[in-house]
């Protein structure tokens, strides 16, 4: 049986990851990621222990195989990404001083140079964040490899459709039968489900430590443009049934795009992305429904 301490466990993706690790019979020690997050939202299980952030350099964490480090802040607020950057500091600390054998640190897609649509990017790829979050992602992996002392890995995740504004947005103006008006349709995305995102680090953190990489991709290999997601929806949402909305391209010229090659992950562990765009947004559409 092995020991994963988890960081943000009360984050989206932390809490998802705890359930895999606690289904497959593993210990979790949980750590919540703001001072204000509960822990009565966990499993009641006899392999888990949670505490608040602020403990976390007095636990008696004892042996612990991997840390799992998913507590950052999102978007680009300047004072949670600076608290986050400090934090992962406090967190590289730890592992160094405490009997934690590595580290698996969730970082992100962000930090790479955008590239042509139906382009994929490498580990190897040119980094360029365009972003303050894809800088702090960057400065922690710095961090980590000029500072910890023990095994460590960076998995530079896809955008969560759970956390996908946009799409949300989509979603919620095909519901509400508004119009939705898109400025940038050649704006090209990424994003994936948890559950594929739990699925491939759970596969890198069951890989024996000497064989794990410094770097991985972590996403679905496919990208769309933001208006294809908004058709998308539009078509969707008639299965929930809703008439489709009209959608108005008012085009001011920008374009990205970003598209992650996961081949180092596949191959190593045979993880496989499952979740489609078309699924995702139905899951959407599902929550939406089931919460009016």
């Amino acid at each position: 049986m092995k020991t994963i301490l988890v960081t943000g466990a009360s984050g989206f993706l932390g809490s998802h990851l705890i359930k895999k690790i606690l289904e497959r019979g593993d210990k979790v020690i949980a750590i919540l990621g703001r001072p204000e997050d509960l822990s009565n939202d966990f499993p009641t299980n006899n392999n888990i222990s949670v505490f608040p952030c602020a403990e976390i350099n007095k636990i008696d964490l004892g042996h612990v195989d991997t840390l799992i480090h998913t507590a950052f802040s999102r978007g680009d607020n300047l004072e949670g990404l600076t608290a986050s950057i400090a934090f992962s500091e406090t967190i590289i600390d730890l592992v160094n001083k405490q009997d934690i054998d590595s580290i698996i640190n969730i970082s992100s897609q962000g930090l790479y140079k955008g590239l042509l649509p139906g382009q994929k990017v490498t580990e190897d790829g040119a980094i360029s964040p365009d972003t303050a979050y894809g800088l702090a992602k960057w400065a922690v992996e710095n961090m980590l490899k000029i500072g910890c002392r023990k095994q460590y890995t960076n998995i530079r995740m896809a955008s969560l459709s759970a956390n996908a504004r946009f799409l949300k947005f989509f979603v919620n103006e095909v519901f509400l039968q508004n119009e939705i008006r898109i400025t940038a349709p050649n704006q090209y995305a990424s994003i994936m489900d948890v559950s594929d995102a739990v699925e491939g680090i759970s596969a890198v953190e069951m890989l024996p430590i000497s064989e794990r990489q410094s770097v991985y991709n972590l996403g679905p290999e496919t990208q769309y443009s933001i208006l294809n997601y908004a058709e998308s929806a539009n078509s969707i949402g008639k299965d929930y049934g809703f008439a489709p909305t009209k959608i108005l391209v008012d085009d001011c010229g920008k374009k990205s795009a970003i598209c992650m090659d996961c081949s180092r992950l596949k191959r190593q562990t045979g993880w496989r992305s499952k979740i489609s765009k078309d699924m995702m947004i139905h899951k959407l559409f599902s929550s939406v429904v089931k919460n009016d």
